[in-house]
């Protein structure tokens, strides 16, 4: 009987074991998961960083406009002065 109840016993601290097992990997999932995520955040940053620099280059492009109109004016201006 004895006997017995420490064969319940060893399987009970076995069932136990298990569950920590099982834990521990679940743990090691959610650490993968987080890498993972960390490494999502930092593709969203550069995103962010990209879509940064797309505005400034449309600046920079609208500045060259306004650059080109200017070197037009001044032509017209040059012109305009030959006539006169």
């Amino acid at each position: 009987l004895k006997l017995s109840l420490m064969l319940t016993e060893l399987l009970k601290l076995s069932l136990i074991l298990t569950e920590l097992l099982k834990l521990s990997l679940i743990d090691t999932e959610l650490d993968k998961l987080s890498l993972i995520l960390t490494e999502l955040l930092k593709l969203s940053l550069i995103d962010t960083e990209l879509l940064k620099l797309s505005l400034m280059l449309t600046e920079l492009l609208k500045l060259s406009l306004i650059d080109t109109e200017l070197d037009k004016l001044s032509l017209i201006l040059t012109e305009l002065d030959k006539l006169s």
